[in-house]
């Protein structure tokens, strides 16, 4: 029987998947002529004081670091951030949204043997079917033949989905409390946890910088011109400006804050399970506003995603261990 606060959670990673299926429909024209980084930063940037501004409404005011730990994982948590994004828009500049897509299938998988790894979420079987479900309604959807991979695109699809489940881990040792100089002994509770929304507001400047650099080495290397004339021309249209608004306003702030919240809740593999739901209800959607078919291919990953979603729900809250390796991995990393 699901708590409330983890009904509350499954919502919330469900009004997030229905986000980013939104996000996925606006961008597939509005991000044709656009550069994927020069757009990645622009949305970064424009979200940071809009979530530390509804973290300061919301949560009673914006909350500092105070320990080493604190700000430590905070850097950690951006630079992760950064990183996978930049990942994933390259990954689908040299691929296509079909391929990365599938590679969407991975990540639950990724995320639960990470966090089995770290010792901080024991791998089970309804966690195994539930992400092997998932990997299955994606590939049903997503596989076509004759298309040859770009085996670097691929490589960068696969890191970021590595560093979604990294990002997932870091950021729960922070929502859910006793991040400090100590680590926890015994059974004893998690304390002092941090606000979903600062969270989020403390890690995307880091990211903000992370793709600022990548966007100057991609000047300097001439693969492209971010932030030239033409980029700035085809960014100030109105469809880039809307895909621009709702990337910052809906993605990055309120749907980066909805995870965070869920992942007092719920481990890491069944928060990034979610990742999956997108593929099918992004086709869902673009039905909906006429931009594609919805077939027996959809009809399949969708009843597949929503019985690996259904699995993943039912899994109960582990306990917390008496030790936590994110801290250990953080001090000998970092």
């Amino acid at each position: 029987m699901l708590t409330t606060p983890r009904r509350r959670a499954h919502a919330a990673l469900l009004l997030a998947a229905v986000i980013y299926s939104g996000y996925n429909v606006l961008l597939a024209r509005a991000l044709a002529q656009l550069s994927p980084v020069s757009f990645s930063l622009c949305r970064e940037l424009a979200a940071i004081p809009l979530t530390y501004a509804w973290a300061a409404h919301l949560e009673g005011g914006v909350r500092l670091p105070a320990t080493k730990h604190e700000r430590v994982r905070l850097v950690a948590l951006g630079l992760v951030l950064g990183v996978y994004q930049l990942c994933f828009a390259t990954g689908v500049a040299l691929t296509s949204a079909t391929t990365a897509g599938i590679f969407q299938a991975v990540e639950p998988t990724t995320a639960a043997i990470m966090g089995a790894a770290l010792g901080l979420e024991p791998m089970t079987r309804a966690r195994a079917a539930a992400a092997l479900l998932a990997g299955a309604g994606v590939l049903l959807l997503e596989a076509s033949g004759g298309v040859r991979p770009n085996l670097l695109g691929c490589a960068l699809l696969f890191c970021q989905g590595v560093g979604i489940a990294a990002y997932c881990l870091l950021q729960r040792t922070l929502v859910r409390g006793n991040v400090s100089d100590e680590p926890l002994v015994g059974d004893a509770a998690p304390t002092n946890p941090w606000g979903p929304i600062t969270v989020t507001a403390h890690a995307l400047p880091v990211a903000a910088s992370v793709l600022a650099v990548a966007a100057v080495v991609d000047t300097l290397l001439g693969v492209e011109k971010p932030f030239g004339t033409a980029q700035r021309r085809r960014l100030s249209r109105p469809d880039a400006l809307a895909a621009l608004a709702y990337a910052t306003i809906l993605s990055s702030t309120v749907g980066y804050s909805l995870r965070a919240y869920a992942n007092r809740f719920v481990d890491s593999a069944t928060l990034v399970l979610y990742n999956a739901v997108q593929p099918p209800m992004t086709a869902l959607l673009a039905v909906c506003f006429g931009l594609g078919g919805f077939g027996w291919r959809e009809a399949g990953a969708t009843v597949l995603v929503g019985a690996a979603v259904f699995i993943g729900s039912r899994e109960t809250t582990t306990r917390r261990p008496s030790r936590d390796p994110v801290a250990t991995a953080s001090g000998e990393l970092l």
